[in-house]
């Protein structure tokens, strides 16, 4: 039946029918994900899922906030680091090691296409996208107080598609040497005076 166990928080029960939710999307695809096999991997009854979420759409789009709450975190200024360096960090950051999987890259992936597949998700995405690069902006724009918020949004964008390439072709097994040279291109674009 369920291996939930008795008394688990709501908060909880809903972590977990959310990365059951990832992780089928990762894997399988959106073809993958119903509210039956996301109830299976999470390991809750189905009526739970249910309860939480009133159809697949609803399931995928909570899913989808979910990532767009963990990118906006890699945007975050460390107060406990100089403007330059909380830029630095945030750059590096995207190429940690949790991020690099084949399982979190094919999930960005079926991300990506969603977006493409519906519009409640299109907006999800662009939402997110805008979130992320007004972040990236704005450390830039600490890092560089001098340039207008124009040139730091430029630098944001352009840093942007630079990370997603990288992300894409670390799917197809980039080496690490070469990732290393990514960031600092994006260290570059994002600090040049």
């Amino acid at each position: 039946m369920t291996s939930e166990p008795i008394g688990a928080p709501e908060k909880d029960r809903q972590e977990r029918i959310l990365d059951a939710v990832l992780g089928l999307l990762s894997r399988q695809g959106i073809s993958g994900v119903s509210m039956r096999a996301v109830a299976r991997e999470a390991g809750v009854a189905l009526g739970l899922v249910n309860y939480y979420y009133a159809d697949k759409t609803s399931l995928i789009s909570a899913a989808l906030r979910r990532i767009e709450e963990q990118d906006i975190t890699l945007v975050e200024p460390d107060p406990s680091l100089a403007p330059e360096d909380r830029l630095r960090a945030a750059l590096r950051r995207v190429a940690d090691p949790e991020f690099l999987t084949t399982e979190y890259l094919s999930l960005r992936l079926q991300l990506w296409a969603l977006a493409q597949a519906d519009e409640a998700f299109a907006d999800i995405n662009t939402t997110a996208q805008k979130r992320y690069r007004t972040g990236l902006a704005q450390l830039i724009r600490g890092a560089r107080p001098e340039l207008s918020r124009r040139d730091c949004n430029r630098r944001a964008a352009d840093v942007d598609v630079v990370q997603n390439g990288m992300w894409l072709t670390a799917l197809l097994g980039l080496d690490r040497a070469s990732l290393q040279r990514a960031v600092t291109l994006c260290e570059e674009i994002a600090l040049a005076p």
